[in-house]
């Protein structure tokens, strides 16, 4: 980046413009910022660029920070690309120009790479909600950890009975990580739900089923070693609240 700055400061304007396609965002910003006064059309750049048959990784972030969704047909192509660090930016690209279409990159959750499942998954976060709840339990019960973390993100987004199942399961998971997050959920979760005097927001709304409500209870007392005797406490009660409600 010095030497950059140093270029545009003897004027090597055309030196600082072919580094259009750095990898570097700051790097990109500043060749846009001479490539302008150069007369050179940057999204136009970007766009011939992320045409080609092995584009730069900065090139197709450069689209993303230079273009719209009008132009998400030229990201979309890359989603199928066989190199897996272009494929995690073509969907990256598209979170950034809001311009993900889930049934699209649904496929990509069990990609083989785990930088593209982190990829999708953060762009699928928001629409959560709509996702197929069974393919988000299969990708919790799989064997690849990358795809059991992707699956508990995306359950997280949902109704707090879902989110406490799915933070139970976690603390029995092998990857020390994911169960210490899954310990960390239960947590947080009782402690909300537990009917405090000094809270002022009412606590979650366990609505549950009686059946739903004797599997959350078995659960929980297989969870009780992992999550501890004060957690596991607060847990019992605000299920047995929860099942004194309406």
């Amino acid at each position: 980046m010095v030497a950059l700055t140093g270029l545009v400061r003897v004027g090597q304007d055309s030196d600082v413009a072919a580094y259009l396609d750095d990898d570097a965002p700051l790097v990109r910003a500043v060749a846009r910022d001479t490539a302008r006064r150069l007369g050179i059309d940057a999204r136009e750049h970007y766009r011939t660029a992320t045409g080609a048959a092995e584009p730069a990784l900065g090139a197709i972030a450069g689209l993303a920070e230079t273009g719209s969704a009008s132009d998400a047909l030229l990201l979309r192509r890359l989603l199928t690309h066989s190199r897996a660090r272009i494929r995690a930016q073509a969907v990256r690209s598209l979170r950034l120009l809001e311009a993900i279409v889930a049934p699209e990159v649904l496929p990509l959750l069990r990609d083989s790479s785990p930088a593209v499942v982190r990829e999708v998954t953060t762009a699928l976060r928001p629409v959560a909600g709509t996702l197929p709840p069974s393919l988000l339990w299969q990708l919790l019960g799989d064997a690849r950890v990358e795809l059991r973390r992707s699956g508990y993100r995306l359950l997280r987004g949902r109704s707090v009975d879902v989110q406490l199942r799915a933070a139970l399961i976690l603390t029995h998971d092998r990857d020390p990580r994911l169960a210490e997050r899954g310990k960390a959920d239960v947590t947080r979760l009782a402690r909300d739900g537990a009917r405090t005097t000094w809270r002022r927001t009412p606590p979650p709304e366990l609505s549950v089923t009686a059946v739903q409500h004797g599997e959350l209870t078995a659960m929980a007392a297989r969870a009780a070693a992992a999550i501890g005797e004060v957690t596991s406490r607060m847990l019992t009660t605000w299920l047995a609240d929860a099942r004194r409600g309406p």
